[in-house]
């Protein structure tokens, strides 16, 4: 049977979000607000870490694609909090069977900006932080195999980004930390330990 995500956890979920942004504040070196609101899109490229294989099914990697929103990030200090709430569509392949898995995606990230402090110039910034994905459909060849892949994955995210003029383009790389495939109907169909791992590339844009 699918593992089902609680309420109580997609809660806890959103109180750490809402916590850690509002501690940003505390990290600013600037007397102006930089607690910015934006929103993004972009590309991403999944690719599948089986560690336990024993039927040697053959997997590859796919392309998706997310958008969302954004908030936080101390523009106008060194050091920020800034989350997320995306929508994110992961694609590959296993057996040459297509798989799609669709998530609510919140990232809960540490930003440290360099360059300019001004929103309106130039600045470099390094995000990382933990990610959580909670599992709103699973797709395979068009069919729903809900019941297969787990309801929560959660990762480990860095990245690094360029923003000028509000507009910001970022690269960034999630590791997941659990496996995907660990459910009942996974285990009874052969699937071990499987991660996985996705590249992401944004455009992002500041409202204010």
């Amino acid at each position: 049977m699918r593992v089902r995500v609680p309420v109580a956890l997609i809660t806890l979920t959103l109180t750490l979000t809402l916590s850690a942004l509002s501690a940003a504040p505390a990290l600013a070196q600037s007397d102006d607000d930089g607690v910015g609101v934006g929103v993004l899109g972009g590309i991403t490229r999944t690719t599948v870490q089986p560690e336990e294989n024993p039927f040697s099914f053959n997997t590859d990697g796919g392309g998706g694609w997310m958008a969302g929103i954004w908030f936080g990030g101390n523009r106008n200090g060194r050091v920020g909090v800034m989350g997320e709430a995306n929508w994110v569509v992961k694609k590959f392949t296993v057996d040459e069977s297509e798989q799609e898995l669709r998530y609510v995606e919140i990232p809960v990230l540490l930003r440290v900006n360099a360059g300019s402090l001004d929103r309106n110039k130039p600045s470099l910034y390094l995000i990382g932080g933990p990610v959580f994905d909670i599992q709103v459909k699973a797709i395979e060849d068009g069919e729903s195999v809900d019941d297969v892949y787990e309801g929560l994955d959660i990762g480990a995210m860095a990245g690094v980004g360029f923003e000028a003029a509000r507009i910001g383009i970022e690269g960034r790389y999630s590791w997941g930390l659990r496996s995907v495939l660990a459910t009942d109907a996974a285990l009874a169909a052969g699937f071990g330990t499987t991660r996985l791992n996705t590249l992401q590339v944004l455009l992002k844009i500041r409202f204010n």
